[in-house]
């Protein structure tokens, strides 16, 4: 006489902190839902000089600005687009931040608020221009950006902020009020 088929064994699934096994005490049963220990998260990048926080434009604009970490590491590839990173608002970790730059044949353009400094003695120019209009000491208690790489075609911008970046300052203020249901008060 034939044996009647089995039953299947459930079989075990992980996502995330959980996992489901089948229940011990109802062999037959829809399995259980046991807690399992989440897997830890990998560190973020820019906290290491062989892990920097990359921004490549490619052939395209990058943009950071607004409220922002900036890690210790950072590395910019310019290639054929532009990087503007808008420092106003940025939240330092350390109080050197090293900036690995590769120009290409893009443009790359930092807005350091005033006491912040920027050091440019690693930085090659190549056949490229650069515009350091910033300090090489901060000021007590401001950090310092240490630039090095090579420019290659491309063009670099440090400066402190203008009417046109407090313009544009001004206007994302006002988006973010609008946003949290405020009214706006700046003009």
């Amino acid at each position: 006489m034939a044996q009647p088929p089995q039953e299947p064994e459930w079989p075990t699934y992980q996502a995330g902190a959980q996992s489901f096994v089948p229940d011990a005490a109802d062999p037959g049963g829809p399995p259980a839902l046991v807690p399992v220990p989440a897997p830890a998260l990998p560190p973020r990048p820019g906290y290491g000089p062989q892990d920097p926080l990359v921004l490549a434009a490619g052939g395209s604009t990058v943009r950071k600005e607004g409220v922002w970490t900036v890690p210790p590491y950072l590395r910019i590839h310019g290639d054929l687009g532009s990087v503007r990173l808008d420092f106003r608002r940025a939240r330092p970790v350390s109080p050197v931040i090293q900036l690995d730059v590769s120009g290409g044949a893009g443009t790359i353009v930092l807005v350091l608020p005033v006491g912040w400094a920027a050091q440019s003695d690693r930085l090659r120019p190549g056949i490229g221009s650069r515009r350091i209009k910033v300090l090489e000491e901060p000021e007590p208690g401001q950090p310092v950006l240490v630039l090095s790489g090579s420019l290659g075609i491309g063009t670099m911008i440090v400066r402190y902020p203008n009417r046109g970046d407090e313009r544009r300052l001004r206007r994302q203020l006002r988006r973010e009020q609008r946003l949290r249901g405020e009214t706006p008060q700046l003009r």
